[in-house]
């Protein structure tokens, strides 16, 4: 009990002494009275996500600077090597998965997840075949891109779980921003292939990847259609710095973040 000005009245609790979430609480998931209710919560996340992602207001774009070389021809596809400059200096590194046949065909943004070998993972007891997923995309006449986590494979300018820290998330610095980042500037580049329908964009990745899927969603409308793998649900939000940048989740979760994209299709794999 407390007295305040003479009255008495319930002792508040004191929420400093309540459970700690992390990455495993089990969220109660909201519900919403009506469509604008929805439409309100939706434009928060998006802009939540680029404020601590440190992308609110988007950066400018500089000049991509691709370079598209080493091409293998393969029944029913050709694969070649990429790289090109997100931000000035730095690469994304990766491959790209072309149908035979003339376009435009519809592009797809393939990030990979936290497995041992990357974009290059070709393990059927773990993550299966990322190059395997991508060619058979690419013979269904899809443009596929896989591309590189910070600090995967070819993309090694940076360590992955050692980029930022407390001090920067303040900033919104951090491998998920940079990730992000990285993922609309693949759209730019998928946008800007001659052969790829720029009005026909989807995205796919699992783990990791399937984080980095819906968050691209959620913030970038040119994102058609999106099939996340194995990340959305009410009680698992990631476990790497990569999918949990600093303040993300006060408020928001995967459930939500990926309803975002609606009414725009999203599988859930």
């Amino acid at each position: 009990m407390a007295t305040v000005a003479g009255q008495t009245s319930e002792a508040v609790p004191d929420v400093r002494l309540a459970e700690s979430r992390h990455v495993h609480t089990p969220w109660t998931l909201a519900t919403y009275t009506s469509l604008n209710a929805w439409k309100a919560r939706a434009a928060r996340i998006r802009r939540h996500i680029l404020v601590v992602a440190g992308l609110y207001p988007l950066p400018e774009k500089n000049p991509l600077n691709a370079r598209v070389f080493g091409r293998v021809e393969r029944r029913g596809y050709s694969v070649e090597k990429v790289f090109f400059e997100s931000l000035p200096g730095f690469l994304v590194c990766g491959n790209l998965y072309r149908p035979s046949g003339d376009g435009p065909h519809p592009g797809i943004a393939c990030p990979h997840g936290h497995c041992r070998r990357g974009r290059l993972e070709n393990d059927d007891t773990s993550f299966a075949s990322i190059p395997g997923r991508c060619i058979n995309l690419a013979r269904q006449g899809h443009v596929v891109f896989s591309y590189d986590m910070a600090g995967y494979n070819d993309s090694s300018q940076i360590e992955h779980r050692e980029f930022g820290g407390r001090r920067e998330d303040l900033w919104g610095i951090g491998v998920l921003g940079l990730q992000l980042w990285n993922s609309i500037r693949v759209v730019d580049f998928l946008q800007s292939l001659p052969c790829v329908d720029p009005d026909r964009i989807g995205c796919t990745g699992a783990s990791g990847g399937g984080t980095q899927t819906f968050l691209l969603a959620a913030v970038d409308g040119r994102v058609s259609v999106a099939a996340p793998v194995n990340m959305i649900s009410a009680h698992m939000q990631g476990g790497c710095n990569c999918e949990n940048q600093g303040h993300l989740r006060l408020d928001i979760n995967n459930v939500e973040v990926a309803a975002t994209q609606a009414p725009r299709p999203h599988i859930k794999v």
